[in-house]
């Protein structure tokens, strides 16, 4: 059993992540929950999903916790405005596609919380939807220490704000106040996103720190108090290996000949340029983020998430999803698919085609402008997404 630090609070200093979800970066700070009504999908079609076989075993916490023992509602309450509730992280923005399911998989705990009567800003600014995300990653101590190499505000021992290293901001601006902790704790990884959080504008980023203190100071000595990791869950026998290559997926020609764009793409490996816990769990689940990208840009044609085994986790995603995340399930088979949905998101400018392939969760997705046809879409990445069966399950 471990002893958690709690000698000096975060303060001032740098966020250590930046809050997007740009395709080229592999950081990604935990998001709380986008609040609004659906935003549109496609006519309502069905490859009828087939769930995971009845008996299979499936992921569990490796620490034996869940998320009502990491994060006690009353210090929630002490913490953050507003009336937040728990929610599945799976209907957070980050928390929706295969890579946001990595964590869980790998027997980590992925947490979230949200106020479901305040609104999300439309043009993103003014007062934040008071919120969490707690993200808890066993068995990460090297992917962490990438982390800490990156940010040099990080400190590790017996300065740590908390545990045995951490590093994190927060920020007194009342209604917007916000704070971002990333914690080690042996050789588990421990990220918490707060946002909405209650502080009077005038107070200082010192005394932000102070009030969401308790609660960040609970999560760290229920995980230091927790068992040594269980065994790890492992990938059924049968899955299909996904490809080194993105190529593998679809050819600069196989997306150019889909999309009727003329222009040359460049297609490789997502990510790049700082560090987080689920780009840490991305890398040991050996999770793949490819892009098919205009040359000499960083603009999208498509894009694609895949997690290896992850048939379970596209099946609780489907009971996870909230009506602001709309899909239905594809009518039309699809060779070499197992089962698919598509929807797409107007207020984001994304549609996605989720689909099952050898046993793996692979999405495929496009942004879309305002009159585009959700039908042309979901074609254009139903044609890609056949080729790219056919090519793994060959």
């Amino acid at each position: 059993m471990r002893t958690p630090r709690s000698k000096k609070l975060p303060g001032t200093r740098l966020l250590l992540a930046p809050l997007t979800l740009a395709l080229l970066t592999g950081c990604s700070v935990p998001a709380v929950p986008i609040q609004g009504e659906p935003s549109s999908a496609a006519e309502p079609s069905a490859t009828a999903p087939a769930a995971t076989a009845p008996g299979a075993v499936l992921p569990v916490s490796r620490l034996g916790l869940d998320c009502a023992d990491l994060v006690p509602e009353q210090l929630v309450a002490d913490a953050v405005a507003g009336s937040v509730v728990a929610v599945p992280y799976g209907s957070t923005g980050q928390g929706s596609g295969p890579l946001g399911y990595a964590v869980e998989q790998l027997g980590g705990n992925a947490c979230a919380g949200t106020d479901p009567a305040t609104a999300a800003p439309v043009d993103g600014s003014g007062a934040s939807v008071p919120g969490y995300s707690v993200l808890v990653l066993p068995n990460a101590a090297e992917q962490y220490t990438r982390y800490a190499e990156l940010y040099p505000d990080v400190v590790t021992g017996d300065g740590a704000a908390y545990g045995d290293s951490a590093g994190g901001a927060c920020f007194g601006r009342g209604a917007e106040s916000q704070c971002s902790s990333s914690i080690l704790v042996g050789s588990t990884w421990i990220e918490v996103a707060l946002t909405g959080i209650t502080a009077d504008a005038s107070l200082s980023d010192s005394d932000v720190a102070a009030r969401v203190a308790p609660l960040i100071e609970s999560i760290v000595t229920t995980v230091a108090d927790a068992p040594a990791p269980g065994p790890a869950w492992t990938i059924p026998t049968g899955t299909v290996a996904l490809p080194a290559d993105c190529a593998t997926y679809a050819s600069e020609d196989d997306v150019r000949t889909a999309f009727d764009r003329p222009e040359q793409l460049w297609v490789g490996p997502a990510g790049g340029g700082g560090w987080s816990l689920s780009a840490g769990a991305w890398t040991i689940a050996g999770a793949q983020r490819c892009a098919w990208l205009l040359a000499d840009s960083d603009v999208a044609v498509m894009a694609l998430e895949a997690l290896p085994g992850g048939a379970w986790a596209f099946d609780a995603a489907a009971e996870r999803r909230t009506p602001a995340q709309p899909t239905d399930a594809v009518d039309t088979a699809i060779a070499g698919v197992e089962r698919a949905v598509f929807g797409c998101d107007t207020a984001l400018g994304t549609c996605t085609l989720d689909t099952v392939i050898g046993g793996n969760w692979v999405q495929f997705s496009a942004d879309t402008l305002p009159d585009d046809d959700p039908d042309t879409v979901r074609d254009r990445l139903t044609r890609v997404a056949a080729g790219a069966a056919g090519r793994l399950t060959a």
